[in-house]
């Protein structure tokens, strides 16, 4: 399954945040995510070579459906995965110059052509793909999900930690 895991509005302190799985799983996933909804918003619908090149999965997951209703969605999705990307060079000490291949599609993609797509509905909050745990707000909700479903994934490579605020999200199993 893909997600976004929006632990902050600030998308440098989320990717700081993200266990060291969600941080590769980030960059991967949402390139998947991003080039499946540019064509979803028509990107390519005439040239079946670039199509060729660009991922296309998950055309239903409500990440996905999301990135392709506006521009906005699409942009905030693309920084959080920018951020994730810089997150994985510094975790796993990559040079600058060093570029995730998944990144790199996203990269490819022609600025031109996305500012000419149709991009049918309006901008909106991230969907909450958080199972049972929902919050009025998408962070409060993605947090409490965080806090509760991914504790055996909990692992930060170098000098990075656990979020502050784990522990007042997790709640009892009882």
């Amino acid at each position: 399954m893909v997600n976004a895991f929006w632990l902050d509005r600030d998308l440098d302190q989320t990717a700081r945040w993200l266990v060291d799985k969600h941080v590769l799983s980030s960059v991967f996933e949402n390139a998947m995510v991003l080039t499946t909804a540019v064509q979803l918003a028509g990107y390519a619908a005439d040239d079946p070579e670039v199509r060729e090149d660009l991922y296309y999965s998950h055309a239903d997951h409500p990440l996905t459906r999301w990135a392709a209703a506006h521009r906005d969605n699409w942009e905030y999705l693309r920084a959080y995965t920018e951020e994730a990307h810089d997150e994985w060079r510094y975790r796993w000490d990559h040079p600058p110059e060093k570029t995730h291949g998944s990144w790199a599609t996203v990269e490819s993609l022609d600025g031109d052509a996305l500012a000419d797509l149709d991009w049918p509905g309006e901008p909106s909050d991230p969907p909450q793909v958080t199972g049972e745990w929902r919050a009025d707000d998408y962070v409060e909700a993605y947090r409490l999900y965080y806090a509760n479903e991914k504790r055996d994934l909990f692992e930060w490579a170098r000098d990075r930690s656990p979020p502050p605020w784990l522990d007042e999200y997790r709640r009892d199993s009882t």
